[in-house]
């Protein structure tokens, strides 16, 4: 028997009304059968496309001289949806991207993203240290619910997705994405490994509004306070800094920087982001990356032995709100960072040299980048301040 272009016959079944009622009582479901051909593919489409779209596939095995075909039948409703769930993901993954590519350019790649342990219901959790992020995966209700455990400020982040954003998508990087089904601003969320969430919105075109808010819930007696550079910061009581959201950033889709900056009124945050300005480049992407832990001021910090100076060192990694800290409020930094220390690490150990070396890495923090390194064995050096500007290079200032 010769090749047919498109029949087919039931060869298990002996009458179309019984093939018919499976399908009919299957409506939730995707059913595929082989059969041999004789009769037409459209024949069969008429028949069933009041419920079913129908595809036919082509295999290689030809049984007893008939050509065969896998006819797959589904819901019609249930292949559109998973189209619709195919593109979703298609963006969220796409939105992604554009987001790291511009974190990369932006030069706000310090911390890596960490994968959620879960995202069942209708939360998404992540977890570091002491600190959990839970994401809510409604996308016309979203918000971050961040807790930093003991030491840390418990905070709602709402998050400015669209009225009718889709529910949350994790990407494969493990961002968090609501996208915008008109195509005007996806959000993404990531928790990073020094603790802090980052909020990203992706302006896809000039029709995107320029303000981004960001409802703030935190307990009763902290205070949103500008700070210098342009950061935000979470006071509690006693005036100090429980917290803090690093200032605002936004590049283009060349990666040139656009303007953008923090508005303040009451618990509400707005990301002002001028991107109909002449020039810019679509995708926007614009941040703001928001710390709400004391132990956030470090990345990391452990004991280490130094093989160049054949002697142990507690080496510490500051986060982007150390940093910042060291920049921009030194003196606090000096306290809260020293206390961070012993706190962590058996008080008992820490010499006099340590805290003078601390001193000077705090203080000379602006022509370091790497680690803050604190050997054991140094001697004492009260009069290490005379170094400064007398030592190069000057990342040596503190190792005397």
């Amino acid at each position: 028997m010769g090749k047919s272009t498109g029949s087919l016959t039931p060869r298990t079944f002996s009458r179309w009304s019984f093939l018919r009622s499976v399908f009919h009582h299957s409506l939730h479901s995707v059913r595929k059968i082989v059969r041999c051909s004789t009769r037409s593919k459209e024949n069969l489409e008429n028949e069933f496309a009041h419920s079913f779209e129908v595809e036919l596939k082509i295999d290689n095995d030809q049984s007893g001289g008939c050509d065969c075909r896998t006819v797959s039948l589904a819901p019609a409703s249930y292949a559109q949806t998973m189209q619709e769930n195919d593109q979703e993901g298609r963006t969220a993954e796409s939105a992604a991207s554009k987001i790291q590519e511009a974190v990369n350019a932006a030069g706000q790649n310090d911390a890596a993203v960490i994968t959620p342990e879960s995202a069942v219901g209708g939360v998404v959790t992540s977890s570091v240290r002491s600190g959990t992020v839970e994401i809510t995966k409604d996308g016309s209700d979203a918000s971050a619910v961040l807790n930093g455990g003991e030491d840390g400020l418990p905070i709602s982040l709402g998050l400015p997705t669209a009225e009718d954003a889709k529910d949350a998508r994790v990407s494969a990087d493990g961002t968090t994405i609501f996208t915008d089904p008109n195509g005007l601003v996806d959000v993404g969320v990531q928790t990073l490994n020094d603790g802090a969430v980052r909020a990203l919105t992706v302006i896809n075109n000039s029709e995107a509004p320029v303000e981004y808010e960001y409802q703030i819930d935190v307990e009763a007696g902290v205070v949103l306070e500008p700070a210098h550079g342009g950061a935000i910061l979470f006071k509690g009581r006693d005036g100090s800094s429980e917290g803090a959201i690093l200032p605002a950033w936004a590049v283009d889709a060349n990666g040139s920087p656009v303007k953008t900056h923090y508005v303040i009124t009451g618990r509400t945050v707005t990301q002002v982001i001028e991107h109909k300005a002449e020039g810019v480049a679509y995708p926007v992407v614009a941040d703001p990356k928001v710390y709400y832990a004391w132990w956030q001021l470090f990345t990391w910090s452990e004991w280490r032995w130094n093989g160049d100076y054949r002697m142990n060192q507690l080496s510490i990694a500051l986060s982007a709100w150390g940093r910042h800290d060291v920049i921009f409020n030194a003196g606090q930094f000096l306290t809260s960072g020293w206390n961070l220390l012993r706190q962590k690490h058996s008080s008992w150990i820490f010499t006099d040299s340590m805290r003078q070396q601390w001193e000077c890495h705090v203080l000379g923090g602006l022509a370091e980048w790497g680690t803050f390194d604190l050997e054991y064995e140094r001697p004492s050096n009260p009069n290490w301040r005379s170094r400064i500007g007398s030592v190069w290079p000057l990342s040596a200032t503190c190792n005397w």
